[in-house]
């Protein structure tokens, strides 16, 4: 089977490739021009051009494809953020999806998110039925992947073999453009603050990309999968990823003090002309739960969520590889000299080493 990824670029796509690769399939990965190729490099797949919003371009890469799997989104906590999020997470799921209903797919996966669930002020472990409050709460990124869902719905009940995945905060090595990752090495490098107690479900992204070649495979088509991971409070992940990187954690402060720093951060972004650094939004979301269960992708898709130490020591391994962590600490320097574990499944290394990808001939 070839398959079409979308979003290979990225920290949970170039790990989607690197798993259907492992699982003898073939891979295309649809790429803009634009792109950093850093997460392809090594990876014996092909590259077809163009953008998820490009109709034309998307049904070109899809010939000759038998499955699509769909990872690519935006994310941002910045209202200015807000119209592109809704183009790609939402429209982009019509325009992908679309086409590949149009030519006839036999499997598709959309990589949604469990933002589409929401959260609660309050500690609770949602799942796939879970009612959502997600266009209720004013955040603009998780409206917009609640958006991208529907899509996807609509044209699984058009007749598109659809299974929707949805991933919790994803941590592990290979997170080049700094997403989900990057709070570990915030924390790691001591520039996070302070902190808001909230609490998320923290899963690695090799584990992710196997559920997605899983959904791919048997996943039931218009079913909903949550790939979740450790249900940790905030303060525990700041607590363990301080422990394990030998430094002091942030102080936590109150939500009324976090949401007026906000506020004003915001205010003055607007006078200077620039973007700013803490808005209401990520204030918003940071307080939230968003604990899961994966009970229904382990006994479909046998899901595995792999020990949350693991995780940790391998993304502040891969960061302290990359020249992004000096490892100042005793616990660092220990870090840096374990010798690294293999890519997930024993498939290709790592992003960071090896050649670049192969150019389609005929996308």
């Amino acid at each position: 089977m070839r398959v079409l990824v979308t979003g290979a670029t990225g920290f949970v796509g170039s790990w989607v490739a690197r798993a259907l690769l492992s699982r003898g399939l073939e891979v295309r990965a649809l790429t803009r021009a634009s792109s950093r190729l850093d997460n392809l490099r090594g990876l014996d797949l092909e590259r077809a051009e163009g953008d998820v919003l490009d109709a034309s371009a998307v049904a070109r890469a899809l010939r000759g494809c038998e499955g699509v799997v769909h990872t690519a989104g935006v994310v941002g906590w910045d209202p200015a953020d807000a119209a592109r999020m809704h183009e790609v997470n939402g429209r982009g799921v019509e325009v992908v999806l679309g086409a590949a209903l149009e030519a006839g797919v036999s499997r598709a996966v959309l990589t949604s998110s469990v933002a589409v669930i929401g959260g609660a002020t309050a500690p609770r472990v949602a799942d796939e039925r879970t009612p959502s409050n997600a266009a209720q709460l004013g955040i603009d990124y998780f409206a917009s992947k609640l958006r991208g869902e529907e899509a996807a719905r609509v044209l699984a009940s058009r007749g598109l073999p659809v299974s929707i995945v949805r991933p919790a905060v994803v941590l592990g090595p290979g997170d080049v453009h700094r997403s989900s990752a990057a709070l570990v090495l915030a924390l790691a490098r001591r520039s996070y603050p302070v902190f808001l107690e909230g609490g998320a479900s923290f899963c690695d992204v090799r584990d992710v990309a196997r559920g997605h070649v899983e959904a791919l495979l048997r996943g039931r088509p218009g079913e909903v999968y949550v790939l979740g991971g450790h249900n940790l409070a905030t303060s525990e992940l700041i607590r363990r990823v301080s422990q394990l990187a030998g430094v002091e954690p942030p102080p936590r402060v109150p939500w009324p003090a976090a949401l007026a720093a906000a506020q004003a951060a915001e205010w003055l972004a607007s006078l200077r002309g620039r973007r700013p650094r803490l808005t209401t939004q990520l204030v918003r979301a940071s307080r939230l739960y968003s604990w899961v269960s994966s009970a229904r992708a382990q006994a479909e898709l046998g899901y595995e969520i792999r020990p949350f130490e693991e995780s940790l020591r391998d993304t502040l391994r891969w960061f302290i590889a990359q020249g992004q962590l000096r490892p100042e600490t005793a616990e660092l320097r220990a870090l840096a000299a374990e010798e690294p574990r293999s890519a997930a499944g024993g498939g290709p290394a790592a992003p960071g080493a090896g050649v670049d990808a192969r150019p389609s001939s005929s996308p």
